[in-house]
């Protein structure tokens, strides 16, 4: 056996655990569908302080600045709004709303920003820009670049003029900061499926995960006027060759699967080194969460053997992994603090076989976006626009992305 259950928490049969976030000299952070965010004591496994900072389900929360190890802040996003906390005080310092007062249902924060993301209101979601030392209003707008739902947010860690999001509308834009206008900033649209989750897995590499578990790899473009650009690594419906039924997200060094069906209900943990999976070499936990979904994971830096679960069971759990030496887990997919410009310099042409490559890429004119989609009323978070799934499918996300 390669893992062990270490300690475990119970939040309530009924109330959802959402999200881990680290702060190293607080504890961990975990969010709640009910709206309260707990911190677990690194050293007793237990809660030491119960924020409540919504009334309903936090969509998503991370840590300003994600300054890990020396912050105390964080940012929780919810129907209301997006709102700031110090863990140290013992009510949230900032609140945020969109001007059309849409709930936020992503966020991310770095480089002394904080991006949040909106639930389609109208025509398009939108995408505000603060600054995390004055938050009085946005610094930044992208209000017409998603017709929906703004699922997943992610800076470039090395690069600050770099921003990535993810939209139920299929696509996940690339912004260019460094130009004052929307139009000029959105830099690459991938058009792709239903986005549950999108990052970075190397300075110019770029994965999509999609409500229906298809999986792909994407490259940046520069700024080339000789477009070359190559095809993106695309997985397709990962299910069957991962053997799971659903994607938890994707980490450095590891991807996160799970199954949820009766009486087969388990966490996978896929190794992930640069582009290359392992699922010969996967550590399998069963029963984690019994059937219920897997929500997040999270390896602790302090001692890289422990590793935290949640789910939709109401628990988060600790799990001692030191036994899996199958598992490469690193804290960064690459070095971040060496910083990077990406559009300065001409990229020099790399092999896309060899993923710890820098490979090549071009700029092209992002994909016009049908009248259509421009005008798109529904808000149905579930429904990809290129392709249809089936009952079960449907079945299976009501369950697991409400909230998201």
């Amino acid at each position: 056996m390669a893992y062990f259950n270490v300690a475990e928490n119970s939040f309530g049969a009924d109330n959802w655990c959402l999200k881990l976030r680290p702060l190293y000299q607080a504890g961990l952070l975990t969010s709640l569908s009910s709206g309260e965010v707990f911190v677990i004591d690194w050293e007793t496994n237990k809660p030491k302080q119960r924020i409540v900072a919504h009334l309903t389900s936090i969509n998503d929360m991370q840590v300003l600045d994600r300054d890990y190890a020396n912050g105390f802040g964080f940012a929780t996003a919810n129907e209301e709004g997006t709102k700031i906390f110090d863990v140290r005080m013992k009510d949230a310092v900032a609140s945020l709303k969109s001007e059309k007062s849409s709930p936020f249902l992503s966020v991310d924060s770095r480089h002394g920003l904080l991006a949040c993301g909106t639930e389609l209101s109208g025509v398009d979601a939108e995408l505000h820009l603060y600054d995390i030392r004055k938050t009085d209003g946005p610094v930044r707008s992208m209000i017409d670049s998603h017709h929906d739902d703004i699922t997943s947010i992610c800076f470039h860690p090395s690069d600050p003029n770099v921003l990535m999001s993810g939209s139920t509308d299929g696509y996940v834009n690339i912004y260019d900061l460094a130009q004052p206008e929307e139009d000029d900033a959105l830099h690459q649209v991938i058009n792709f499926a239903s986005i549950h989750s999108c990052g970075w897995l190397a300075p110019k590499r770029i994965f999509t995960l999609s409500h229906m578990e298809t999986f792909g790899i994407h490259e940046l473009n520069d700024k080339s006027d000789d477009p070359t650009e190559p095809q993106p690594r695309d997985f397709g419906d990962i299910r069957s060759d991962w053997n799971c039924d659903y994607v938890v997200d994707v980490y450095p060094g590891v991807i996160a699967t799970g199954r949820s069906q009766a009486g087969r209900g388990e966490l996978q943990l896929i190794p992930l080194n640069s582009e290359q999976l392992d699922t010969k070499n996967s550590v399998v936990i069963p029963a984690a969460h019994g059937d219920d979904i897997v929500r997040d994971i999270y390896f602790s830096e302090q001692n890289p053997n422990l590793m935290y679960s949640c789910g939709e069971d109401g628990y988060v759990r600790s799990w001692n992994v030191q036994q899996a030496n199958q598992l490469q887990v690193v804290a960064q997919f690459w070095d971040y603090s060496k910083p990077l410009n990406l559009f300065q310099d001409t990229v020099i042409e790399a092999d896309m076989n060899d993923p710890t490559s820098e490979p090549v890429g071009t700029v092209t004119e992002p994909e016009e976006k049908s009248e259509k989609d421009k005008e798109k009323p529904s808000k149905d978070k579930k429904k990809s626009n290129k392709k249809q799934k089936s009952d079960k499918d449907k079945n299976r996300l009501k369950s697991r992305f409400k909230p998201y």
